[in-house]
């Protein structure tokens, strides 16, 4: 039986990048509310554009990283059961 794509144990190994995320993503919500440097339009651009590519890199490096782990063989682990 072939194993189900990001099932426990991949989501496991991804976790790791949830913190980060968690953590751009708090930043995000603190400068939408509070923005200590005030508000100018290209410094804000700039601020949310840099903050929300990393979190769209880091998005897209997790579920690179995840297909990797899921089609490796190395890391497969079928339950014997056809």
């Amino acid at each position: 039986m072939s194993r189900r794509a990001f099932d426990a144990e991949i989501a496991l190994d991804l976790a790791v990048n949830v913190i980060p995320f968690l953590i751009i993503g708090f930043f995000v919500a603190v400068f939408a509310v509070f923005n200590p440097w005030g508000v100018d339009p290209l410094q804000s651009t700039l601020q949310f554009a840099i903050l929300l590519a990393t979190m769209g890199a880091l998005a897209v490096v997790t579920y690179v990283a995840a297909r990797a782990i899921e089609t490796d063989d190395r890391t497969r682990r079928d339950t014997g059961e056809e």
